[in-house]
């Protein structure tokens, strides 16, 4: 008898467990059908960033790789979510009905989107219970990596050099000179921006800022930063002594060149090999400014706690000829050795490989960090001050030397012609551009 009721229970048992069951499922497809058939709206959007002074902020557009938090209603259930068109993964973990969390894919198009769904958010939970929200989805934030010439003079067309440079509106020049028009972008690759110089850039120099279609970007200070000027062959003449360079200290003076809108010579410079002889390998051609007061003076406009990776040397150079070999060394502080308190450009050999030298046909600038000397590696602007001051030779200047690359490239014979100006020390920190005022520096 005991056998029989046992069995009887555990029938008993069975048959409430499947009633029990089969209400729960019920349950669970009512609540399934019920929140599936509730509509779907975003209200806002916050972006989530924990290294913010506002870690969830209200937003009317985001980036690429960018958290963001939408919020509104009947987000349970949603069963995709398109930004631009693309089908962005979510994590249901980070849904509810009010809230859900979003990383916005890398391959997310942005201006090369359809202009259907261009700055869109898409929620969906079925193909009749949507919800389309207008929002900006930009690439990421914007960079100036080069500008081709930092002293140019009003009329001259310069190239702003980087990433996500996409239809650019405006360049802000030192002195809160702003230009709107006629600027050209590179809006496919987002790699330049063309714009001509205006009248009324500050002669105190700065950064640069452009504004465009990602955002902004502040170039490097060193624009336009004329207190830095050491040599320039007119009102700034530190002229000491030349080897190799005739008659150097009476500085050329033809335009040069005569046409294009590129930046042309200012006034007075000098040549390396102005009468286009050849230059065997090894030899150098070597110019010397006096360095006995011009870099103790600068230290009141860089001061000397400024890392060297924060300040260096630039010229404006103009080239004639092929440049596949020699390099310019640009040394601070005589005595040392050749190799040492130097900093070295070499256009012809760049990320440990030969490339062709593209000579752009105008006057550029090249920029020498202090940091590019491992004298100066991790030091300061008043490192560099001291050094020239305990130098054996009070002189400084730039060569051209015919020299290659050890183990990858031994020097040829050149005729190369290399024009210079405008010697200056200047600071290369760039201010942080931030897409929320507040968070500027």
């Amino acid at each position: 008898m005991k056998n029989k009721s046992y069995k009887n229970l555990i029938k008993t048992c069975l048959f409430l467990g499947l009633i029990a069951i089969t209400l729960s499922l019920n349950s669970c497809e009512d609540s399934d059908d019920k929140a599936n058939s509730m509509p779907v709206k975003i209200t806002k959007v916050y972006l989530e960033d924990a290294q913010s002074a506002v870690p969830d902020r209200e937003v009317t557009f985001a980036r690429l790789g960018q958290t963001i938090r939408l919020e509104g209603s009947g987000f349970t259930g949603v069963k995709k979510v398109y930004i631009n068109g693309y089908d962005n993964y979510f994590n249901p973990v980070f849904v509810t009905d009010n809230s859900m969390w979003i990383t916005i894919s890398q391959d997310v198009p942005t201006l090369e989107a359809a202009e259907e769904v261009r700055n869109t958010i898409r929620i969906e939970k079925s193909a009749t219970n949507f919800f389309v929200y207008s929002f900006e989805i930009r690439a990421s934030a914007p960079a100036i990596t080069e500008i081709s010439h930092t002293m140019p003079t009003p009329g001259d067309q310069i190239t702003i050099y980087g990433t996500g440079l996409q239809g650019i509106t405006s360049v802000t020049f030192p002195g809160n000179v702003v230009v709107t028009d006629g600027i050209i972008s590179d809006n496919e690759k987002g790699e330049y921006c063309i714009v001509t110089v205006p009248e009324g850039v500050s002669g105190d120099g700065g950064s640069l800022l452009v504004i465009g279609a990602n955002g902004g970007a502040y170039s490097p200070a060193c624009f336009n930063f004329k207190n830095g000027v050491f040599h320039d062959f007119d009102n700034v003449n530190n002229y000491s002594w030349a080897s190799g360079i005739d008659d150097a200290g009476t500085p050329l003076t033809q335009l040069i060149p005569t046409n294009g809108v590129g930046p042309k010579s200012q006034g007075g410079y000098q040549c390396f090999n102005k009468d286009g002889k050849s230059i065997a390998a090894n030899a150098d051609i070597r110019y010397w400014t006096n360095s006995s007061n011009w870099p103790s003076a600068l230290l009141s406009v860089i001061p000397a706690s400024t890392p060297t990776s924060d300040c260096g040397v630039q010229m404006d150079i103009y080239v004639e000829g092929e440049w596949n070999s020699g390099v310019i060394r640009m040394v601070m502080a005589d005595g040392y050795g050749t190799d040492r308190y130097c900093m070295i450009y070499r256009p012809w050999y760049v990320n440990e490989k030969i490339i062709q030298f593209e000579n752009p046909g105008c006057w550029f600038t090249i920029t020498l960090p202090f940091s590019l000397s491992e004298d100066y590696n991790g030091k300061t602007f008043g490192d560099v001050v001291t050094s020239m001051a305990n130098a054996s030779y009070k002189q400084s200047g730039p060569w051209f030397h015919n020299i290659g690359v050890a183990d990858v490239f031994d020097p040829v014979a050149t005729n190369v012609k290399i024009y210079f100006d405008n010697l200056r020390v200047v600071p290369l920190n760039t201010p942080t551009y931030s897409d929320f005022p507040d968070e500027e520096d």
